[in-house]
């Protein structure tokens, strides 16, 4: 008897600890429990404002970008609904390299790009007035479009609904069913609506390969104040961020960014959730496209404005890297202690020094994409065989590194 009542004392100790221990574990939130290690998605956040870094005007090529993603040195856009079916690749700097037709392909509304190691995928589900039942997504052999040789390219159709759709009467920017956003993971495409009525995004997600037309299932839904117009997601940080505007009155808008991070696998709204200012109208635009890398650095697009005022499309670059300062995965990358890789002159290439035993390691692009694989002998050795960033995944922890 005596031995079941300590039991059932320390399992009620246990479980009181537990709860304990479940709060918010951002130290930069406004509600930070030092104690929680469970992190409950509640931390709050004061106002954050951030100004962005101009690139470059875009060409009016151009000028109705809706997204982007990037891809080694370049980056790629399209224009929204009235346009041909195009993909457009920009230099760093914004300049236009390169015009891609999509074949197979009808650009009825695209709005948001994606990609994951093998394809490339265009939305074509902009949904204004809510009564589409033409939704689809767009396939593409990535290594197709990234041939600089190339200026055409093969693409397969996948046709879709909304789980939750049965009402399809047109309501011209009054509706819950509009889309503008998605990503890639590895087994699934996740997509982001556009709320006009609630001002909420609604996400979904999809197989990455069907034969007929998919049901979009509903996951979740949080309360952005916002209009949703694009995505990305960092597959190596388990990190997104989604891009927005909000109409104040006359159409003057300010725009904002929802940075996502800690949360539960493909529950991306069950951890931080800390909203970023990045200007109005007049200072950006009206923004439509959004990248994010590991390093938490990436591009924004705004499309061409021309009502009250003209203004250009535009390239901007952010790092938001000081706002994840409480994700393991950023701390990890400046756990520098374990690794050196610097450029030797003397060997005309890129030397790594791993100074103390491992079990696993490897190095993989942005993408998540394995360049090399490190036996657990190595202790130094030339990289030569890749450019641009790159992560060194070592046992637990992750090391950026960077080729020119």
């Amino acid at each position: 008897m005596g031995t079941k009542i300590i039991l059932m004392v320390s399992l009620s100790l246990l479980t009181n600890t537990l709860r304990a221990q479940s709060g918010c574990t951002d130290p930069q939130a406004n509600n930070y429990n030092p104690s929680a290690v469970i992190n409950d998605g509640s931390c709050t956040y004061a106002p954050t404002n951030y100004t962005l870094t101009l690139v470059n005007n875009l060409s009016d090529t151009v000028q109705e970008t809706s997204g982007i993603f990037e891809e080694g040195n370049y980056l790629y856009t399209f224009n929204d609904s009235g346009n041909g079916p195009k993909l457009y690749e920009l230099t760093s700097n914004g300049t236009l390299n390169r015009t891609i037709h999509v074949l197979n392909a009808t650009n009825v509304d695209w709005e948001a790009i994606a990609s994951d190691a093998n394809y490339i995928y265009i939305g074509d589900f902009g949904n204004n007035n809510g009564n589409r039942q033409d939704l689809c997504v767009y396939r593409i052999a990535k290594p197709a479009v990234l041939n600089a040789t190339n200026d055409t390219v093969a693409s397969e159709k996948r046709v879709f609904k909304w789980e939750d759709q049965v009402q399809f009467t047109s309501a011209p920017n009054a509706n819950n069913f509009d889309c503008e956003s998605f990503f890639a993971t590895s087994d699934s495409l996740f997509l982001f609506t556009k709320n006009w009525v609630d001002l909420k995004t609604r996400y979904y997600a999809l197989p990455k390969t069907w034969a007929d037309t998919a049901i979009a299932v509903l996951r979740d839904s949080f309360y952005v104040n916002g209009l949703i117009t694009d995505a990305h997601y960092d597959s190596i940080h388990q990190r997104v961020v989604l891009l927005g505007y909000k109409n104040n009155g006359s159409n003057f808008y300010t725009s904002f960014v929802y940075a996502l991070w800690d949360f539960s696998p493909h529950s991306y709204f069950s951890g931080n959730k800390r909203r970023i200012e990045v200007g109005n109208v007049l200072t950006v635009g009206q923004t439509e496209g959004i990248t994010l890398d590991a390093f938490a650095h990436g591009y924004l697009t705004s499309e061409k404005v021309s009502s009250f005022v003209v203004i250009p499309p535009k390239l901007f670059s952010y790092d938001f890297s000081p706002y994840f300062s409480g994700d393991a995965g950023i701390e990890n990358t400046k756990k520098e202690n374990r690794i050196s890789f610097f450029y030797d002159s003397a060997k005309a290439g890129y030397t790594l020094k791993i100074y103390d035993s491992f079990k696993q390691a490897r190095i993989i692009d942005l993408s998540g994409k394995t360049l090399q694989v490190i036996k657990s002998s190595y202790t130094e050795g030339i990289l030569s065989t890749f450019h641009g960033k790159a992560f060194l995944i070592l046992d637990d922890q992750s090391h950026p590194l960077y080729l020119p």
